[in-house]
């Protein structure tokens, strides 16, 4: 039994050994692994499109990511076939207890009287010391028995605990990573917005130039290069539209939906200015430290070679400094990572300030070219680029948004000890 779930929990976290590769979760790229999350190549021929937050997505994943199920459905298991394996030895133990003590109550019954120095009498105290001693073997057996299920209740509460601190941190990586890939997807969404923009005045500045080529004015060549130059923007942004559908694909497997569908983004809760004030760098440090599952693995080594350790065997003082100096190192790690984490915030809301700033320069830029545009100062192209600098300042702030947006979500995971850092797990 001890052999088999050791087995069991060895499988299960080498399956389940999710490290996030470092940059992954910032760029919003999946990775492929062993969770069934590998990343999708190309849309489905037919597929339904599903349209999720940032909650949904979370709460999909642990409830329905088939990696996530394994572990806790695991760490069920092994609870349950404690308590029974438990319940059962120790009522077959009792039981036969009771039945030597029932056969030597009945032996001393008839004994009561008899000459004691009879052959009888004789033959029965033999007999009752043969059955006492038995007795006493069973109980003997029993304590044994009942100190080896204790052990093996522990031992088993360890093993499901564990998966369950594993459960949690891939849940929590995998939500971590499907979050900002929809997060990534609405980016690109704005980016698509972008090139259309400028699309818009490829055509606009086409339509001029065919005139002029008409007219004699410019050479074919450079009406050519400006018509491959809309060509190749056109197809980049049926490229780019075809990228957002690979992601949603992917947090769809992410997920534990179907292959045929793909997730896009809803309306996102609103980032409000006071919870950017709240942030706290110490206090917030503390959280992301106690809560983080690197430290607690190494925390755990270290208890498990203190447990170990043994003055008189050789390896094992190096054993507890090695434990020691990776916790240490792990610390390093989530700190640092933490404190990226926390700059990556401040400079996102430095750079959506800036563009905001930039949004209201351009609106002004606009108000004054529809006043010169209206008294025949400016020309309608010169008005039009105007009004695409606007919309292109206003597609600036929403991405800008959009990076502070991620840049917090991934603050507020860190603080529930979900990190990318650098430490080996």
């Amino acid at each position: 039994m001890k052999a088999n779930w050791k087995r069991t929990l060895l499988s299960l976290v080498l399956c389940a050994g999710f490290v996030w590769p470092a940059g992954a979760v910032s760029t919003g790229q999946p990775a492929a692994s062993q969770t069934g999350t590998s990343t999708a190549q190309s849309k489905p021929a037919a597929y339904t499109v599903k349209k999720m937050g940032l909650l949904g997505v979370k709460r999909t994943v642990e409830s329905d990511n088939n990696t996530v199920k394994m572990l806790n459905k695991t760490a069920a298991s092994l609870d349950s076939s404690s308590y029974m394996s438990g319940s059962a030895s120790g009522a077959t133990g009792e039981s036969e207890i009771a039945i030597y003590a029932a056969l030597i109550e009945d032996m001393k019954k008839a004994m009561d009287g008899l000459d004691t120095t009879s052959d009888l009498y004789k033959t029965y105290a033999a007999q009752l010391k043969v059955l006492e001693d038995y007795q006493t073997s069973l109980n003997q057996n029993a304590v044994s028995g009942m100190q080896q299920a204790m052990a093996m209740l522990s031992q088993l509460d360890d093993a499901a605990y564990t998966l369950r601190k594993q459960a949690k941190n891939v849940s929590g990586q995998l939500a971590l990573g499907a979050q900002t890939m929809l997060i990534t997807i609405k980016n690109l969404g704005y980016t698509k917005e972008n090139l259309q923009v400028t699309l818009t005045q490829l055509d606009r500045n086409l339509a001029v130039l065919k005139t002029q080529r008409k007219l004699g004015m410019i050479g074919q060549l450079q009406l050519d290069t400006v018509q491959n130059q809309r060509d190749k923007l056109a197809q980049s942004i049926d490229t780019l539209e075809t990228t957002r559908e690979n992601l949603g694909s992917s947090v769809a497997l992410m997920c534990g939906l179907d292959a045929n569908t793909i997730v896009m983004p809803a309306d996102f809760e609103t980032l409000y200015e006071g919870n950017l004030d709240k942030m706290s760098y110490q206090k917030d440090l503390e959280q992301a430290q106690k809560n983080s599952f690197l430290i607690w693995q190494k925390q755990d080594a270290v208890r498990s070679a203190y447990n170990a350790y043994d003055k008189n065997i050789s390896g094992t003082a190096e054993a507890v400094k090695s434990a020691e100096d990776a916790l240490a190192a792990a610390r390093e790690s989530v700190v640092a990572a933490f404190d990226s984490t926390y700059k990556t915030v401040k400079d996102c809301r430095t750079t959506l300030a800036a563009k905001r700033t930039a949004q209201s320069q351009a609106e002004l830029d606009l108000k004054t070219a529809t006043v010169k545009y209206r008294k025949g100062i400016i020309s309608k192209l010169a008005y039009q680029q105007a009004q695409d600098a606007v919309t292109t300042a206003k597609l600036n702030v929403e991405s800008a948004y959009l990076s502070l947006y991620t840049a917090y979500n991934q603050y507020e995971w860190a603080k529930e000890g979900v990190l990318i850092t650098t430490a080996a797990a």
